[in-house]
């Protein structure tokens, strides 16, 4: 078969997946990380300070496995950051101290504290553009002096005199250098989707965002804080997540429209079991997540929702989408259970844990893969998937999945 040909047979088994459908056999859509790098030889540092640096990986692996859908590499771009002086984030090498074949790491941090909520939620741009840039980038400390909120006519004169500060001007150097790195990153990425599809696979989320609560933890109250004002702060935080899902509303979407592209990845972190009850999660976390699967669906944009963590008493929440227009990943629930819930109204896809993949023999990765074929291919809407992005394991014990679903995952 052509490489056209290829890749229509397997567009069509991930359509029948996310339609609730089956077609010839369940598609095998595993999330990879840095497996492109470590499983042929290219450090992470590489990958992270030029993304194209793992093309030969990326099609070493589709030529080696044949997957249906493939993941471009979601990383950050580390010369973009140290431009900045990011201090939010960790990346491998000599001035971090973690080494080359690692990961990045994103460090939890306040870049808004509990008396800030009503100036954020007053002037959100301000407030970024002031305040949460520079305490996250050293290199952005200027933008502190600006202060463009003035409405008087000759008022714009005055707030142009911080422009002449060296610590500003230091400020939009900074930015400006940043850019030129973010873009190659963009441009890489873009390159990287291209080869994807022209090689015959399906194109996995290249863009993407966290829900408005999420967003709100992850990068400006800090993660213990966010869920503690769930309790203590209740009204505020409520106001500044409807706050922050204007903007997302607004913004995130963008980048997908634009490309073009079939599927969003959502990340989810804050809403698991342990950190707010049912009726929390019914109020602070699913009417903006809602709100973000919706604005994707009304664009053409399939959501492709990861839930990280224990699920298990979110699933009928899940339910609330409309039918066959929306895929879930799960990383800790009861599989069976997300069949006949969620499984009735959205594509999920497996949970094969990715510990397993790493640590287990191919002989125990095949039992698995085949109880979870067992348990969640009749009827179709079902793909083959592991519980996080896989950075490293075996060659061989990625092969037994693949294997296993190529002998057992036919619906003919």
């Amino acid at each position: 078969m052509t490489k056209q040909e290829l890749f229509n047979e397997r567009r069509k088994r991930v359509d029948a997946a996310v339609a609730l459908t089956e077609y010839d056999r369940v598609p095998i859509a595993p999330k990879l990380g840095f497996f492109y790098g470590s499983a042929y030889g290219i450090p992470s540092y590489a990958t992270l300070t030029d993304v194209r640096n793992s093309i030969l990986g990326i099609k070493a692996y589709m030529e080696e496995y044949q997957p249906d859908l493939v993941w471009p590499p979601a990383v950050y771009p580390a010369l973009a950051a140290s431009a900045l002086g990011s201090h939010f984030i960790k990346f491998p090498g000599y001035a971090d101290g973690i080494g080359l074949n690692e990961s990045f790491q994103i460090l939890d941090g306040e870049y808004l504290s509990a008396d800030e909520y009503s100036e954020f939620c007053f002037d959100p741009t301000h407030f970024i553009l002031t305040k949460w840039l520079p305490r996250r980038n050293k290199n952005l400390a200027g933008l502190s002096k600006i202060n463009m909120q003035n409405p008087i006519e000759f008022g714009l004169f005055a707030a142009t005199v911080p422009f002449a500060d060296p610590e500003v001007i230091q400020a939009f150097d900074a930015l400006a250098q940043a850019g030129k790195y973010s873009l190659q990153w963009l441009m890489g990425g873009g390159e990287i989707s291209n080869i994807i599809e022209e090689e015959g696979f399906v194109l996995g989320p290249q863009v993407g965002t966290t829900c408005p609560f999420d967003m709100l933890a992850d990068t400006f109250r800090g993660m213990i804080n966010t869920i503690m004002d769930v309790k203590e702060r209740p009204e505020e935080l409520l106001e500044a997540v409807n706050v922050m899902q204007g903007l997302m509303l607004r913004n995130a979407l963008g980048a997908a429209i634009a490309l073009k592209r079939e599927f969003f990845l959502i990340p989810l972190h804050m809403g698991v079991d342990e950190f707010m009850s049912p009726a929390d999660y019914e109020k602070f976390y699913w009417p903006g997540l809602k709100a973000l699967i919706m604005a994707c669906i009304d664009n053409g944009i399939t959501p492709y929702v990861f839930t990280e963590g224990n699920y298990n008493t979110r699933l009928e929440q899940l339910c609330d989408v409309p039918p066959g227009k929306v895929v879930y990943m799960f990383e800790k629930v009861d599989m069976k259970r997300a069949k006949e819930t969620v499984g009735r109204v959205a594509c999920i896809n497996a949970n094969l844990p990715t510990a397993t993949l790493m640590y287990s023999k191919p002989e125990k990765i095949a039992d698995e893969t085949k109880k979870l074929l067992d348990t969640c291919a009749p009827g179709g809407g079902f793909m083959m998937d592991c519980s996080i992005p896989i950075d490293r394991c075996p060659k061989e014990n990625l092969h037994a999945m693949f294997d296993t679903v190529l002998k057992y995952g036919s619906y003919k």
